[in-house]
């Protein structure tokens, strides 16, 4: 029972997006280490975009970003690791393979004509769908054909025999995979509604907010309706949005710490976990227990922190909100930091001190920690076959996500006031698309955003299911 008291309590802020943990970790934890040397990924402009998706794949480690290698010709052993975890990738797909083995390299100076020959080899080795025309072209020109080189002018202008760098490898790679998978009409299905009302469009795309690679590509037909909005609705801007009001609401403003708000042996508790995690003890003396537990949640997930960082960026809202960056798409939200902070934050202080006992139970249990891994990993594949009721089933295990002082405030209230928003956005003059990512919870369970939708008259489409 006190097992699925934990597990409810973590699986909401990956369900209902309440104060991401990305923007905790990027508010809380830096402030212990203000003056450690920041990384900055060694990346080209021109390759952000691109980069924006592969790094999503899982086809290669975004450390490569920071190693100082990236812009440099690329070593056969990363080529290799590129091209295995390509063909992994595309192995998704279920094609049959004509042949086996893949014939690697021998030259020990990769040049782009190798990797332009070896993802040509690498496509060529499944038997297609002849949608792909793959036969009759040399493999310059197909891969040229379908975007996945860039360049005019035959050899010459593609720099055939230039040497390959780490970055222009990995881009290749990704198109190619974004190709494939598009081509073969697939990719992760998610939970996306389409609403109408006279001239008006809305995208619903249900998040989750920490993801993996298995996410990605999104089918092309959700990035198209991204593609044809107008503009990207959000519950926060986690990257634009002003944190000053956040990192106030977080902290004890009256000269008073942690260990005087909560019992000793939570205090005791909490140092223990700090140490386990390699964390300094005092890390959060000065902050309030719910800033605690939503910052250390993605630590009840993951072992490896590098793990956590890539589930972070692989979050559906990130992601998004990424890509109206570089499209330069407005961003909007439909609450914005304050709201969700005084949903956490107004929370009694005995309820804020009890979720945090039980999180920091479950951060000191191998067992508890690995079960609600394999739970979390559950809702992303629900997420991925676009089983809005398998998601729902996993939100509804225990039966509590509704129950509590803190649910109530997260599931309820919330909805109806995303509900009238949105309601707002339909009955607008003239015409406008808008593609809206919230929590996957707020559309999937009875009564929420959908059904509100749906009983104030609106026409209201699952898309792809």
């Amino acid at each position: 029972m006190q097992e699925r008291k934990r597990w409810s309590r973590l699986k909401r802020f990956i369900g209902t997006g309440a104060l991401s943990t990305a923007i905790l970790i990027g508010n809380v934890l830096p402030l212990h280490a203000a003056e450690a040397n920041v990384a900055v990924p060694d990346i080209s402009p021109w390759s952000i975009a691109t980069l924006n998706e592969g790094e999503k794949y899982g086809i290669y480690p975004m450390d490569w970003y920071y190693d100082g290698t990236f812009k440099q010709t690329i070593t056969s052993e990363k080529f290799s690791s590129l091209i295995n975890a390509t063909e992994k990738k595309l192995d998704g797909l279920g094609f049959t393979k004509k042949y086996d083995s893949l014939t690697m390299p021998a030259s020990e100076e990769i040049t782009r004509s190798i990797v332009v020959d070896t993802l040509y080899q690498l496509l060529d080795r499944y038997e297609l769908p002849e949608s792909f025309a793959i036969t009759g072209v040399s493999p310059a020109s197909y891969l040229q054909q379908k975007g996945i080189i860039k360049g005019s002018g035959g050899n010459t202008g593609l720099q055939l025999d230039h040497p390959a760098s780490v970055e222009q490898a990995v881009v290749m790679a990704s198109r190619l995979v974004e190709y494939t998978y598009d081509t073969a009409d697939a990719g992760a299905e998610g939970l996306m509604w389409k609403v109408t009302n006279d001239n008006n469009t809305l995208y619903l795309l249900g998040s989750v907010h920490m993801g993996i690679a298995e996410m990605y590509p999104m089918h092309k037909s959700i990035r198209e309706a991204f593609s044809a909005a107008d503009d990207l609705w959000v519950e926060l801007d986690i990257v634009n949005g002003d944190m000053t009001y956040l990192q106030e609401k977080m902290v004890y403003s009256d000269g008073t710490q942690l260990q005087d708000h909560i019992a000793p042996a939570t205090y005791e508790k909490l140092q223990t976990v700090l140490k386990q995690l390699g964390l300094p003890l005092d890390t959060f003396n000065s902050f309030k227990p719910f800033a605690i537990s939503t910052t250390l949640t993605s630590f009840a997930y993951f072992e490896d922190p590098a793990d956590s960082i890539f589930a972070m960026a692989a979050g559906i809202d990130q992601y998004f909100i990424t890509n109206a960056l570089l499209t330069g798409k407005p961003i909007h939200e439909l609450e914005g930091v304050k709201v969700q902070a005084d949903v956490l934050g107004d929370v009694s202080a005995e309820a804020q001190e009890q979720e945090l006992v039980d999180l920091l139970d479950t951060l000191s249990s191998k067992e508890a920690s690995a079960k609600i891994a394999t739970n979390l990993k559950q809702m992303q594949l629900e997420w991925v076959a676009g089983n809005a009721d398998g998601l729902k089933d996993q939100l509804m295990a225990d039966g509590q996500l509704t129950q509590g002082e803190t649910n109530q405030k997260l599931l309820g209230e919330r909805d109806k006031n995303m509900a009238l928003k949105l309601a707002e956005l339909l009955e607008q003059d003239g015409k406008h698309t808008s593609f809206v990512v919230v929590g996957a919870a707020h559309y999937v369970m009875d009564g929420m955003v959908i059904d509100l939708l749906k009983e104030k008259g609106y026409n209201v489409q699952r898309v792809l299911k």
